[in-house]
């Protein structure tokens, strides 16, 4: 029987500039991002911490220590947690009554008021909509090639399960492989993994585009079958390569 988290799918909108993502809890991607967040304005949550901003009457965290803070919450008990990340609070005092409603309006109904998901005047890198931390994600991504490191580090995080034995980091190649395969439905099998003394491997598949992730995840067998790719990628004498 499968475990939930035992895969993580990648859909992604490159016109729109995000991913729809299962299997990604808000402490990978604080880990995993190699951008580091600093400020976040929690749009959507019950979350009390021990700042709030009173222009827009939401909560903030702020520095690395609160974030710290926050990954330690359970935030599958809060159900949405919403998200935006913004430079300094001076910026978001200064935002005016519509851009204080475009931020809402997106937070609420999960797709922008105008054409964009980023603001100019806050400067905002991600818009961050998450159900049951690690069920579903929408993550709007203004440098989506940076997704690209989130998706290695997880999969080496995945693969490592001794100190002595070292993983080489991806190249830049395979990273970007991947990348390109969220535009069809990017399906990594973790609960394929497997290892002998030299190995490590574990499958990938493309299985098209899915909005309701309890039918991606309840159907999963299906939904591979299905498949319209199907791969192995291995890591071996340390290099990574992937099998067709």
């Amino acid at each position: 029987m499968r475990k939930l988290r035992d895969v993580f799918y990648i859909s992604a909108n490159f016109e729109e500039n995000y991913f729809l993502v299962y299997g990604l809890e808000f402490k990978e991607l604080t880990t995993f991002c190699p951008i580091e967040l600093k400020n976040l304005l929690i749009t959507d949550g019950r979350f009390v911490g021990n700042r709030y901003n009173t222009t827009l009457n939401l909560e903030t965290v702020n520095g690395q220590e609160e974030i710290e803070e926050l990954c330690k919450e359970d935030l599958y008990g809060l159900g949405n947690f919403h998200w935006v990340d913004y430079c300094d609070e001076e910026a978001l005092d200064k935002c005016t009554p519509e851009e204080k409603a475009e931020i809402v309006y997106l937070s609420h109904f999960g797709t922008p008021l105008k054409k964009s998901a980023f603001f100019q005047k806050i400067k905002n890198q991600f818009f961050y909509l998450s159900h049951d931390d690690g069920w579903v994600c929408k993550l709007y991504c203004k440098d989506m090639p940076i997704f690209t490191d989130l998706i290695a580090h997880k999969i080496i995080n995945h693969c490592s399960t001794n100190k002595r034995r070292k993983i080489v980091p991806m190249d830049e190649q395979i990273k970007n492989q991947f990348l390109e395969l969220t535009k069809e439905g990017l399906l990594i099998d973790f609960s394929s993994i497997y290892r002998d003394s030299k190995t490590i491997g574990l499958r990938f598949y493309t299985i098209g585009h899915f909005t309701d992730m309890d039918e991606m995840y309840n159907n999963l067998e299906r939904n591979i079958y299905r498949a319209k790719m199907s791969a192995i990628l291995e890591h071996r004498n340390k290099t990574w390569k992937v099998i067709s």
